[in-house]
């Protein structure tokens, strides 16, 4: 099946929902101002953009499963959405609330149900894998980020890049060439990573990510990811 290709279908779906939704205020059947009409939808963009996250996952054919930012988008959208319909009491202030979700993550992890630029944006969803990609230092902030990053297609230039990452909820895969020296440092609230078989996996504030190859420092090839996170699902490994 081919993959449904996330911002169009996003742009798509939150365009038309958004386009009608304002004509009907414009048109006096819906009485609500501009900016409530925002707060109101977005928990709707919300909940389809983890629901579709969690179909894709499901799918057999699908290779990248975002199960995490799934889940996460999932929830947050549907209490949201409860909230909007005063069934529950619940804003984007509570999230805190939700950190015990890692546990489950984690859970699932370990029954094997998961597989494991710069620039602005609330979601982004980047797959740097395909063969000769341009390897460059990177410097991005997203509020949800998925990440795939695969050093071993492409050559990698004669010097330090640094891959700057940071924002709300991060879900990263890292595949480098065993011979390729790199460097970890980061935080993360809530923390899932497993680096070059090294597993850390914490709740709390502000619990820091710090690893280095013993050859880091003599070495001119090489990576540095600095990694700033609330919640970060991490996976690095070396083939």
């Amino acid at each position: 099946m081919k993959r449904i290709q996330t911002g169009r279908f996003l742009a798509a779906t939150f365009f038309v929902g958004l386009g009608i939704f304002l004509l009907l205020i414009n048109l006096g059947i819906i009485s609500m101002e501009m900016t409530e009409a925002i707060v109101f939808f977005y928990p709707f963009l919300l909940l389809l953009l983890g629901g579709k996250y969690l179909l894709e996952a499901l799918m057999p054919s699908m290779k990248r499963k975002k199960w995490t930012t799934g889940t996460f988008l999932f929830i947050i959208g549907l209490l949201l959405v409860l909230d909007r319909f005063n069934m529950i009491q619940f804003s984007l202030w509570n999230i805190w609330k939700l950190w015990p979700l890692i546990f489950v993550l984690i859970g699932f992890k370990i029954l094997g149900q998961f597989r494991k630029s710069q620039g602005f944006s609330l979601v982004r969803d980047h797959s740097y894998n395909k063969p000769n990609w341009e390897v460059r230092s990177m410097n991005d902030w997203s509020f949800v980020c998925d990440y795939d990053f695969d050093f071993s297609t492409t050559l990698i230039p004669e010097k330090e890049v640094v891959i700057n990452l940071s924002g709300f909820v991060g879900d990263i895969n890292v595949i480098l060439p065993e011979d390729l020296p790199f460097r970890v440092v980061g935080s993360a609230h809530v923390l899932s990573a497993t680096i070059d078989k090294h597993n850390q996996d914490n709740v709390g504030k502000g619990h820091a990510i710090t690893y280095e190859t013993d050859d880091f420092n003599d070495a001119l090839q090489r990576i540095v990811f600095y990694l700033d996170f609330s919640v970060l699902d991490l996976r690095v490994d070396r083939i």
